[in-house]
């Protein structure tokens, strides 16, 4: 069980491209008290067969100790890894996070939620998932032929995240590894139950794992089954460690 007090003071300027970041996000301060409780049980925390990680952190950040917003923020994660064979393990992920601003404040950009990549919603690129919005970059200012509009995550104020894989050895090769996995969620504008039904996402996928002394060597493809305009459905990754 932890507790802490963090402060921190974010001063942006000469933005390359301008509007990457609003100008309410460009100067912010944080002075921020949490706590939060951990458990892990996991044989091996780089690639677990069995045991239970959790994770809960709650926060206070308000104006009356230096902050330039009043929120509060919880973010909460339970993964359990279940043996079913010998040869076979049952990994399961949730995520769940609340960001919510009172007093008429709002919650900074850099505290609001994101997802989308290797260690998330694998049908989405990174922080490609949740709302976005076009911002224009150009490689010279002054002259309007190179333009063109980027997508820029916004981040929400609330956090789903459900993966779910199975995974087993590859008896061909040695150290090769198999998974097939499904992930489910969204990062979402705004608290709301409506919202979390109709922007709900789902990927299925599947991924090769190569053991190494440093852990697992990821490959993973994920296929997102809802249609989302503007981005691609089919994501590919390579990384090292399990996704959770």
């Amino acid at each position: 069980l932890i507790f802490r007090y963090s402060f921190q003071r974010t001063d942006l300027s000469n933005l390359i491209i301008p509007d990457l970041v609003p100008p309410q996000d460009q100067r912010v301060r944080l002075s921020t008290f949490s706590t939060e409780y951990l458990r892990d049980t996991r044989d091996n925390p780089l690639d677990a067969h069995h045991g239970v990680f959790q994770t809960f952190n709650f926060g206070i950040t308000p104006t009356a100790f230096g902050s330039s917003a009043n929120f509060v923020r919880l973010l909460g994660q339970t993964a359990f890894y279940i043996p079913v064979r010998p040869w076979l393990t049952w990994a399961n992920d949730l995520r769940l996070g609340f960001a919510v601003p009172f007093a008429g404040s709002a919650v900074p950009l850099s505290e609001r939620f994101f997802s989308g990549g290797a260690d998330s919603l694998r049908g989405f690129p990174i922080n490609g998932a949740g709302p976005q919005r076009p911002v224009q970059a150009c490689s010279n200012p002054s002259d309007p032929s190179t333009c063109t509009l980027i997508s820029v995550p916004v981040g929400g104020d609330m956090l789903f995240i459900l993966n779910s894989e199975a995974r087993f050895p590859i008896k061909l090769i040695p150290n090769l590894g198999g998974v097939f996995f499904y992930d489910g969620g969204n990062v979402y504008q705004n608290i709301n139950f409506h919202q979390w039904m109709n922007d709900y996402t789902n990927t299925v996928g599947a991924g090769l794992r190569y053991r190494t002394p440093v852990g697992p060597i990821r490959f993973d493809v994920g296929y997102r089954l809802t249609s989302i305009p503007g981005v691609r459905a089919t994501q590919y990754y390579v990384s090292i460690g399990q996704a959770f």
